[in-house]
């Protein structure tokens, strides 16, 4: 009877392990050189920089930096399934599979850290009037 209740309780904690132990959102930290540059993430506004951003795990997002005076900045942050994703095999799999899927906590995102240094627009040449 006891062994029967372990495997019950055991079941019910490892059902769903990423949702448990990933949760559906991560943190990523972007920082930018020269800082207090715009930060958009899939076209919403999040900021200045630097900044650590809080994002579901479920989809791969676009990242963009802005700063007048330099270039423009994308990245992409994609996902890739997370190992704790397989300890679902303990409770017959199917439950615990579906429920980290429908929930986006099977995933990771990656990169974790964006550091990015902004290269500068380049400054037009002026030539200076032709004398006839």
């Amino acid at each position: 009877m006891i062994r029967i209740a372990l495997v019950a309780c055991f079941s019910v904690l490892l059902c769903s392990c990423s949702t448990i132990i990933n949760k559906t959102t991560q943190e990523i930290s972007i920082k930018s050189e020269p800082g207090n540059a715009k930060l958009s993430i899939d076209g919403k506004k999040f900021g200045t920089t630097p900044q650590v951003v809080n994002i579901d795990r479920g989809m791969n997002h676009l990242v963009k930096l802005e700063l007048a005076g330099y270039e423009p900045y994308e990245i992409q942050i994609t996902t890739e399934m997370s190992s704790w994703v397989w300890l679902n095999v303990f409770n017959g799999f199917i439950p615990g599979f579906a429920i980290d899927y429908l929930s986006g906590s099977m995933y990771c995102l990656f990169p974790t850290d964006i550091a990015v240094a902004l290269t500068p627009l380049p400054v037009p040449v002026v030539e200076p009037p032709k004398k006839r």
